[in-house]
């Protein structure tokens, strides 16, 4: 039987963060390990402090892991910067950029990755269309609602 392709492996993952001014190392996640398939949607559900965040920060590498090992498409990504990484984030605040339209802050993560003009506008028409928002790609950010606001950051991780 042939085996599923894998997303995303958290591979006996531990974060500690070590002690500031006097206080106790704190123990955030303790040898974690499991597997996402491409497809598969995972919750991680918890308590509060009990380390979800803290797990999707390392696989988003805005944190990395004491020990374990991380992994995306199969390639070790623990001690890889975000931009290096391939993820996306929707942040609790959206990270939207006020002085950007909406579709440049759709747009912006291409941008940075330097795709040609062309492909960022249809990939940003396409996400936009998916996301309910292909009316509003020039108004800004401040003037959405938060659930408009939420949809554009959603589709700046589609278009990645």
């Amino acid at each position: 039987m042939a085996k599923e392709p894998v997303a995303v492996t958290i591979d006996h993952v531990t974060r500690i963060y070590k002690n500031v001014k006097g206080r106790e190392d704190v123990l955030a996640v303790d040898d974690a390990s499991f597997v996402v398939t491409p497809g598969e949607l995972v919750t991680l559900l918890g308590p509060s402090g009990c380390g979800k965040t803290t797990t999707l920060r390392m696989i988003a590498g805005f944190d990395l892991p004491t020990k374990g090992v991380i992994k995306i498409g199969g390639e070790d990504v623990s001690a890889l910067p975000p931009n290096k990484r391939d993820t996306a984030t929707v942040f609790q605040s959206y990270g939207l950029f006020p002085h950007m339209n909406v579709a440049d802050n759709v747009g912006y993560g291409l941008r940075i990755r330097k795709l040609p003009k062309p492909e960022i506008e249809e990939r940003v028409r396409k996400a936009l269309a998916l996301t309910g928002l292909a009316d509003y790609a020039e108004r800004a950010p401040g003037r959405l609602s938060g659930g408009q606001q939420q949809r554009v950051a959603l589709s700046r991780c589609l278009v990645v």
